[in-house]
């Protein structure tokens, strides 16, 4: 079977166009996956350079390069749903391999 891809955004309430997160479902037989794509947001050139030279050399920052997000309550039913998708899928993939 053709591995589905179905995708999902969801917008931070701050409405900010940097702070969106996307879900990335796939419902492929052999490993069905979420994946999650977060923007990182941007700095000027030297500073993402001085970052990248940090973590070439190994440089651990306890707090990692995150940025936040903060999911609306109506968005609750959709992330529901695309992890149900995922588990229900799992189950699936695991009672054709026995």
């Amino acid at each position: 079977m053709k591995s589905k891809m179905e995708k999902q955004y969801f917008e931070c309430s701050c409405h900010s166009p940097e702070h969106t997160l996307s879900f990335t479902f796939d419902n492929d037989e052999s490993f069905p996956a979420i994946y999650g794509c977060v923007f990182l947001g941007e700095r000027p050139w030297y500073k993402r350079l001085w970052a990248a030279t940090k973590y070439v050399f190994g440089h651990k920052c306890k707090y990692g390069h995150f940025d936040e997000f903060i999911f609306d309550p109506e968005d609750c039913d959709r992330m529901i749903g695309i992890m149900k998708r995922l588990k229900s899928t799992d189950r699936k993939t695991k009672a054709k391999r026995k």
